[in-house]
């Protein structure tokens, strides 16, 4: 699903569901999976596990699995230690031999449990910043296209953000969904029309491309030392630890970082920022599961506004309660909510493909 809009998406999930035939999918798009999933193998450990169901289900059952396994694991090593404290106690003692023998020849044959390795989940959280009053960016009837006034993308378009904006932004590709979010980022200037900004604002972006903001050639420690030219190196090695890039993987090039280092790289550049709005533009492409996890648990955590771009149904769902579309030359406010826009949706595209 990485770099199909939100229409394609659910075109796709919805004829696989029908699909008659085998299907093997590999996806970090979780809304995805539980349609189109009927079973999970789950690759841990250099081990295979099957589990019926979807990623819900198979979330739910591996949980549970895990709590039997500790809580058998730690049974046993009880009854271990109870065993041997009995034969510690009286292995000297020619009466208890016997026993002592049978405690022994038991403890040989007990299977030996392993300790379950629980996953650790990634988290982080955003600084709480100071409070900026009323609407800290407002979009004025602006209008914008690339070229003439044949490639206008949208007109006339009026909205506002505050610290409580949760808004989701949908659309077609190609629609002016990242436009529109350059405009609200400074990085574009409108035709028409005008973006005001409380002078105190501080804006931040993640985006699909986030890596471009790095020299790969640099280590993760001075990229963000150029970044934060007026930071202490001591610092930035602190926070990168609390993104989990410790130790010697701080200091190597970035190009040797994996994909998923790196973006913690970028959600440490994107903390430090301490910012009132976080734009997001498909943040999740790229990312897997536990790490989607961990930027929706910040999100929502966050105690400043947020505008997306996004086509993860999952990730829409937990941090927006606002949609805006964009599409024929307008940004319109959906009021009906997000199920209802898939329906509609698929409807409109379904209509389309019979057209032709």
């Amino acid at each position: 699903t990485n770099h199909l809009d939100l229409e394609a998406v659910l075109w796709l999930q919805d004829y696989l569901k029908s699909y008659k035939h085998t299907l093997i999918v590999v996806s970090h798009d979780r809304a995805f999976v539980n349609e189109v999933a009927t079973d999970v193998i789950h690759f841990h450990n250099k081990k295979l596990t099957y589990y019926r169901g979807d990623y819900n289900s198979f979330e739910g059952t591996r949980r549970e699995h895990i709590r039997t396994a500790i809580r058998a694991y730690e049974a046993q090593q009880a009854k271990i230690q109870h065993m041997q404290e009995f034969i510690d106690k009286f292995r000297y003692n020619a009466k208890r031999a016997s026993l002592v023998q049978s405690r022994i020849k038991e403890l040989e044959r007990l299977p030996k449990l392993v300790a379950v390795e629980q996953d650790q989940a990634f988290e982080f959280s955003f600084i709480d910043q100071e409070k900026l009053s009323g609407n800290i960016l407002q979009v004025e009837g602006i209008t914008f296209g690339y070229g003439g006034e044949d490639s206008i993308l949208f007109r006339d378009v009026h909205f506002s953000i505050d610290l409580k904006s949760r808004i989701g932004i949908l659309g077609a590709n190609g629609s002016g969904k990242s436009t529109l979010l350059n405009l609200i980022l400074d990085q574009l200037h409108p035709k028409a029309g005008f973006v005001h900004r409380h002078g105190n604002l501080r804006v931040a972006a993640f985006t699909q491309h986030h890596a471009e903001q790095f020299n790969y050639r640099l280590t993760a420690l001075q990229n963000l030392l150029n970044i934060f030219p007026s930071e202490n190196e001591q610092d930035m090695r602190s926070l990168l630890g609390r993104f989990e890039i410790g130790g010697d993987i701080a200091l190597r090039p970035m190009h040797f970082l994996s994909g998923g280092q790196k973006s913690r790289v970028a959600f440490a550049v994107l903390v430090h920022s301490n910012p009132h709005v976080i734009i997001l533009d498909e943040p999740t492409n790229h990312l897997d599961m536990g790490t989607i996890d961990a930027l929706i648990g910040a999100c929502q955590k966050f105690k400043g506004g947020l505008v997306c771009v996004s086509h993860d149904q999952h990730f829409i769902t937990q941090v927006t309660n606002e949609l805006w579309v964009v599409g024929g030359g307008q940004v319109t406010r959906f009021q009906e909510g997000f199920d209802e826009y898939k329906k509609l949706t698929l409807q409109n595209f379904g209509k389309n493909v019979n057209k032709k």
